[in-house]
């Protein structure tokens, strides 16, 4: 993989191929003059639309998403780092504008990258993190935002410790990431447009296994953890990824079957 220092890494866990490439060309007319590189973390091989095309890059895993994305950040070179989903495309001009409003804040502050869902736009207050009857625990100051999707500076999020891939879906452990960022003293701040426009389907194939990941072991630890004060909660060790099983048995099932 190169080692050439871009503005912005996209890093995402991705399972729908015939999705990457339009994913990838999104980006084109949503980042304006910055440079980026993508880097999709998932079973198979680089598709072969993608081959030859210096910026993107795949790395071959089987675990769960949150291990896999962990396992993309650590390879990436952006000043900057975000992640997506491999069912949406950026929106026009939304990534430049983003990476513009955070280069005028502090290093520790995050810009929540909005997106919508099957044509879904959230209002302001979707993003504050006690709309939501999960994120509403007594862990949770009222006050916090929430960042499903973020936008940061790449070394803050490395020294932060990234996700914890104890979460097996991107979903709980990107809230436990913004909240520790905020117990840190950064501040999250809304992106000036929606960035991404997914499909999410909720009755796919595809999307079972995050369903059941959620119910089975997400959300219990979260509860297990947000249910008491988490204030002191900082940084964690970037490569707690290592502990995440290396074959996520609820999409992939074991070798024997």
């Amino acid at each position: 993989m190169s080692n050439k220092i871009c503005d912005l890494s996209i890093v995402l866990p991705g399972i729908r191929q015939r999705n990457w490439k339009s994913l990838y060309d999104s980006v084109s007319t949503s980042i304006g003059d910055y440079s980026f590189e993508m880097i999709i973390v998932g079973p198979g091989s680089k598709p072969l639309d993608l081959e030859g095309i210096d910026n993107f890059h795949f790395i071959e895993d089987y675990g769960a998403p949150a291990r896999s994305a962990q396992i993309g950040v650590a390879q990436a070179s952006g000043k900057y780092m975000t992640w997506a989903s491999d069912d949406g495309v950026f929106l026009p001009n939304a990534l430049k504008e983003a990476i513009d409003l955070l280069s005028t804040k502090n290093r520790n502050d995050v810009i929540i990258m909005r997106y919508s869902e099957g044509g879904n736009s959230q209002g302001e207050e979707y993003w504050t993190a006690w709309t939501h009857a999960d994120l509403r625990l007594n862990g949770v100051p009222q006050h916090y935002k929430c960042a499903p999707v973020g936008l940061y500076h790449l070394d803050y999020f490395k020294e932060i410790g990234g996700w914890d891939c104890r979460y097996e879906h991107l979903n709980m452990c990107c809230h436990d990431l913004a909240f520790r960022v905020q117990n840190d003293g950064g501040e999250l701040f809304l992106a000036p447009l929606e960035i991404l426009q997914c499909t999410w389907d909720v009755h796919s194939e595809e999307w079972a296994p995050i369903g059941r990941a959620y119910h089975e072991n997400d959300l219990p630890l979260w509860n297990s953890m947000y249910t008491q004060d988490q204030s002191q909660r900082i940084k964690i060790d970037y490569n707690n990824w290592k502990t995440s099983p290396a074959r996520w048995t609820k999409r992939f099932g074991t070798l024997n079957e």
